[in-house]
């Protein structure tokens, strides 16, 4: 597993809250769940610049 980059990041939280289910993100960028569902409250906490 590599580190996810900003980039990434930011694609990951957009395709969740258009509706892409947090398994199908998983497999995708190949983190598990719990790393995205982390991810998503961070940045529903702190926004994104």
């Amino acid at each position: 597993m590599s580190k996810l980059s900003y980039e990434d990041k930011i694609n990951i939280y957009n395709e969740k809250k258009k509706g892409v289910s947090i398994t199908k993100l998983s497999k995708k960028y190949c983190i598990r769940d719990n790393h995205i569902k982390y991810l998503i409250r961070l940045i529903d906490k702190h926004k994104y610049r």
